[in-house]
Formats: structure tokens, sequence, C-alpha cells
């Protein structure tokens, strides 16, 4: 079968979940499975790849729930066609994740990153002394080398230096906050707003005066509550549009 010729690189910090999903998702875009085909059932991948049935399981549950794929009871699981709303991007799925999902070609540019001494705004907020370190980044994406947004993230350094032996035009700085058992995210509070495109905008994401632009303000924290990511994002307003799912609270 297709599938199993392609392998993952346990070396990598990439998340081994990921990558089968990559693999996955690959075949069926270059119409190596097609439509109402079965892909291979849990315990032949967990069998091929060694590898757990719960990374097997997250994989294929993040492709059902994108649209990729659907469960049928006692039969199997089969590609699908995602629905129009797939267009979306979906605001805490990494960045290169929902590129890739709605078939372009993401990149990173990586314009700083420094340890520095924060403002007390940005220390107050993160609950820092004013002694302690952060880490600022600022990086720009592309989406088939359009740029879509700019990142402003501004990350305690005690906690998180180990994220500066990454390189961040591959890496992606969620996935590396997830897979260390300190910094593993468990909420993030999000603040949107709309406005004009600032200098920095026009300059950078190659809008006109006046374009409007989608402003996020994220605050993450982990299950302690301890804030691991004090970011903005500037996103084109003209280009990216937004999925929010929640329930209402009984």
């Amino acid at each position: 079968m297709q599938l199993f010729q392609k392998k993952l690189d346990k070396n990598t910090p990439i998340p081994l979940y990921f990558q089968l999903k990559g693999i996955i998702l690959s075949d069926i875009q270059d119409n190596s499975f097609s439509v109402g085909d079965a892909i291979p059932t849990e315990n032949e991948l967990v069998e091929y790849y060694h590898i757990s049935r719960s990374t097997v399981r997250q994989a294929i549950s993040e492709l059902v729930q994108e649209g990729w794929l659907t469960r049928k009871a006692s039969k199997g699981t089969f590609v699908t066609k995602p629905e129009q709303k797939s267009s979306y991007i979906r605001s805490f799925e990494p960045f290169y994740q929902q590129i890739s999902r709605l078939g372009k070609t993401p990149r990173t540019e990586l314009i700083d990153l420094n340890v520095i001494t924060p403002r007390p705004e940005i220390a107050e907020k993160l609950n820092l002394e004013p002694e302690q370190k952060v880490i600022s980044m600022f990086r720009r994406r592309f989406a088939d080398d359009i740029p879509m947004v700019t990142f402003q993230n501004y990350i305690p350094y005690d906690l998180c230096s180990f994220i500066l032996s990454y390189d961040f035009k591959v890496h992606s700085l969620y996935e590396l906050l997830m897979n260390n058992p300190s910094t593993q995210i468990a909420n993030t509070k999000t603040i949107v707003s709309a406005m004009n495109a600032t200098t920095e905008d026009i300059e950078l994401l190659n809008v006109k005066v006046n374009t409007p632009m989608l402003y996020f303000h994220n605050i993450s924290t982990t299950g302690n509550g301890t804030i691991v990511d004090y970011a903005f994002a500037h996103y084109r307003g003209d280009l990216n549009k937004f999925e929010f799912d929640d329930s209402p609270k009984r």
C-alpha cells in the first residue's frame, strides 16, 4: 500500500501523531487514496510504524474532525471530502497545520528572536518579577509565498529557554510548548478586534492603507495557571477567515 512506503522520523521533536497525520493527508491529496477508500486499520498502523494506539487515534481523530476521513461503525475509516467550512482557519490550530489543511504551502520568516528585559506592562501580564527575562519572538508567516499574518510572542525565559535551541522556520512554537510537560497549554484566552492596517502591517503584509485587519491578543496558560505565552497576531482581513466552535454552558 502506498501509505506504507513513507516513514516516521522518531529523531525529530515533531510529534509522531502529526507526522502520521501528514502522511495520510498527503496520500489523500495526491490521490493515492480516493474518496470512499478505506485507510489501513488502527492495528495495521500500530504494527507497521511501531507506535502506540493513542498516537494513531489522535492522528485519525484530527483528520475526521477536519473532514478528510469518516468512521463507519464495524466497517472502518474511509476517505471523504471536507465541507466548504474547511477554508476557515481555526483559532488554536498551529499555523503550518492550518495552511497545509487548506492545500497551501506554509512558510515562516523569523524576523527577530531575542532574550530581553520586558517593558513593565509585559512583565505584569506574564506575572514576572522586574528582573526576569522574556524571549521576544517576531515572525511573519506565509501561505504559498503570500504574507498572511505577523506574530509577536513574549515567553518567560526561565520556564521556556529550551525553545531557543530550535529553528522556528521549521518548528512550531505551539507544538514545542505542548510537548514539554511543564509548558503544556491548557487554556488560551483570546481577544479579537478589527482595525485598519498599521504602517508595519502595510510594510510586512503587503496591504494597502486602510486595509481591514484582525488583531488577536492571546494569553496561554498551563493547567496550574502559569502563563507561558503572551502574544499578538495581525491577520490580513482580506485573506483570513476564522471558525469558532463553542458549546453553551448549562
